[in-house]
């Protein structure tokens, strides 16, 4: 009966031990320590990180893609003008009729007028249109009276320069005529033999319109235009 009292009193301490231990948490349990296995992997090569971007043949082949191309904003262009009519004096060509009062002629009673033809021509193919032109006027005339005889010769060289301008329909000549030579004149009787002998330059100022017939005239001289081939 001792025997069983004091089974009973052992087991009581046990389960008073245990319960004991329950209540203050008992035994702290043991850490365990984890391993992170990407902490102990040895570093890869920076090299093979990441794979290298390269092209596929279609990517090569493939065409680019074309930019949109901008729209032109449209352009006004001028009206065309119309072409100016041509001018006449583009191939011009024509005469001038000249008439010198002969003095020494006109006193005693001959012809009094010496008259020649001077041509003329444009000699460019655009303005401004240049005229020239020349020809000599030969004079003689003679009085045969019963006290002797008298003799007026002339001998000028003509030449005109100038231009032919204006607009189409108003075109003008302005010329200059210039006549330079000599002149005779001998008179003879019995017993009497005299020469008076002139001889000098002189320039006339011409200014015409483009009409067949035109005229200046001025002391001692008159100067006719006659109009040849007129485009």
């Amino acid at each position: 009966m001792k025997h069983s009292n004091a089974f009973s009193q052992r087991l009581f301490l046990v389960l008073c031990l245990a319960a004991l231990l329950a209540a203050c948490g008992g035994s702290p349990s043991p850490e365990v320590e984890t391993t992170n296995p990407a902490s102990t992997a040895e570093p890869q090569d920076a090299t093979n990180t990441a794979a290298p971007n390269v092209p596929s043949a279609e990517d090569a082949t493939a065409a680019p893609t074309p930019s949109p191309t901008p729209t032109a904003e449209p352009v006004l262009l001028p009206p065309t003008p119309s072409p100016s009519p041509a001018s006449r004096c583009q191939g011009l060509s024509g005469t001038l009729e000249v008439q010198v009062l002969v003095g020494p002629a006109e006193a005693v009673g001959l012809e009094p007028v010496a008259v020649g033809d001077v041509p003329f021509s444009v000699i460019s193919q655009e303005a401004p249109y240049w005229v020239e032109g020349q020809a000599p006027i030969v004079y003689e005339a003679v009085l045969e009276e019963q006290w002797g005889r008298y003799t007026v010769t002339m001998d000028l060289e003509m030449a005109v320069s100038g231009e032919c301008m204006g607009e189409a329909g108003g075109e003008l000549l302005d010329l200059v005529l210039e006549m330079s030579g000599e002149q005779l004149v001998v008179v003879e009787s019995e017993g009497f033999n005299g020469e008076y002998p002139w001889a000098g330059t002189h320039a006339l100022d011409l200014s015409y319109p483009l009409e067949e017939g035109a005229t200046a005239e001025g002391e001692g001289w008159v100067v006719v235009l006659h109009l040849g081939a007129i485009p």
